[in-house]
């Protein structure tokens, strides 16, 4: 493999832990997809857009700041990448984080639980204690393992997305246009642009997950990259899930899960009921393992600079797995509170803070710099 080859390599692999992040309990079951955008009507259509667009420009900053930095767990990241604010933006951050990955992951489990109980009869208790092992096993083992069950994963998901929503957008379009003919929500357009921000905002809560599996990025073109690539899936397959579910507006405004509503009224109704499976499965354990691997990797390191020279190697493994276990303990418990209330509520308000929060102090940032100090022995976003 050239090294062109291999960097290339490197950002498609942040662009899938990107997009696999992104793809979570919400968004596979396609509740927030209905929340966020089609219950306003057409405007859905583009409204994706914009708040894919948000999100590609904070990680793209943040992927800079810890590539500079050599940053790679949230709390180090904040506190090099603002500075002398990162006594409130570092902090808020890291608080947006831990919020994020208690909510993001508790709704992976709610989701999972409550889509394979629809399906199969199982339990709901039972289906998330399988789904909670599951992301344990593939946190414990690092960022190398995370990556790649990511790109796993991204691409099983890629393929089962297009073909539930791709065959139902085919089948229902004559619907799509009567839905663009008709008049716009009564939410109006002030309201949709809000809606697709604050969804921007819960996303970026993320970075702490991001950042934690950035060390495979060298230069400032490897980050451009990255967030290129990550724009570009994350924008075609949240345009083509959100027009599929448009398609059955208004109806679809009140499902639980409106996935499985799509999948019922597509052609091949019992395959299209397989893959929804698939992917609340995929969905559900992408998510959890980048939100706690994030965590459990703060904890680690604040344990090692606690330690110092007497930090180990065995003992960095054994804390990782017990941080990872209690968080999985935590938010499976939180899941516990059912899907919708989660959903929008944590999701809604957590989106709002963002804003202030973190999404305009990275943008203002990150713009108003020409170019970044860089560590004077690697100068690595220089090249």
């Amino acid at each position: 493999m050239t090294k062109g080859t291999g960097t290339r390599a490197a950002a498609l692999s942040l662009a899938f832990v990107w997009f696999t992040t992104h793809f979570g309990g919400g968004f596979s079951s396609g509740r927030q997809l209905v929340d966020f955008y089609v219950s306003y009507g057409w405007y859905a259509i583009f409204t994706p857009f914009i708040a894919l667009t948000v999100m590609a420009f904070v990680y793209y900053f943040a992927w800079k700041g810890s590539v500079v930095h050599r940053a790679f767990d949230y709390h180090s990241w904040g506190k090099k990448f603002y500075g002398r604010y990162s006594a409130v933006f570092g902090t808020a951050n890291s608080i947006m984080y831990n919020l994020i990955l208690l909510t993001a992951t508790s709704v992976a489990f709610a989701t999972g639980g409550s889509v394979l109980k629809e399906l199969f009869g199982s339990p709901y208790v039972l289906n998330t204690i399988i789904i909670a092992g599951l992301i344990l096993l593939l946190t414990i083992f690092g960022a190398e393992v995370v990556r790649r069950a990511a790109t796993v994963m991204a691409v099983l998901i890629i393929g089962g997305m297009v073909a539930v929503y791709a065959t139902n957008l085919v089948v229902n379009f004559p619907l799509l246009k009567q839905v663009i003919l008709q008049a716009p929500s009564p939410k109006g357009a002030g309201g949709a642009v809000w809606k697709a921000i604050t969804y921007a905002g819960f996303q970026v809560c993320l970075i702490g997950a991001f950042v934690s599996v950035a060390d495979v990025l060298k230069t400032k073109q490897d980050v451009f990259r990255a967030s290129l690539y990550g724009f570009i899936v994350n924008a075609v397959i949240l345009w083509l899930a959100t027009a599929g579910a448009l398609t059955h507006y208004p109806a679809i405004n009140n499902e639980v899960v409106p996935i499985i509503y799509i999948a019922r009224h597509s052609v091949g109704e019992g395959a299209a009921g397989g893959i929804v499976s698939g992917l609340i499965l995929l969905a559900v354990i992408s998510t959890g393992v980048s939100c706690v691997y994030g965590g459990a990797k703060r904890i680690v390191v604040a344990l090692q600079e606690r330690l110092g020279d007497k930090a180990t190697a065995k003992g960095a493994r054994a804390t990782h797995i017990m941080s990872s276990l209690v968080y999985v303990a935590v938010t499976w418990g939180i899941a516990l509170f059912g899907l919708l209330p989660l959903i929008s509520k944590g999701y809604g308000t957590l989106g709002v803070l963002a804003i202030p929060l973190i999404i305009i102090p990275v943008l203002v940032k990150g713009f108003s710099e020409t170019e970044p100090k860089v560590i004077p022995a690697t100068e690595v976003v220089t090249k």
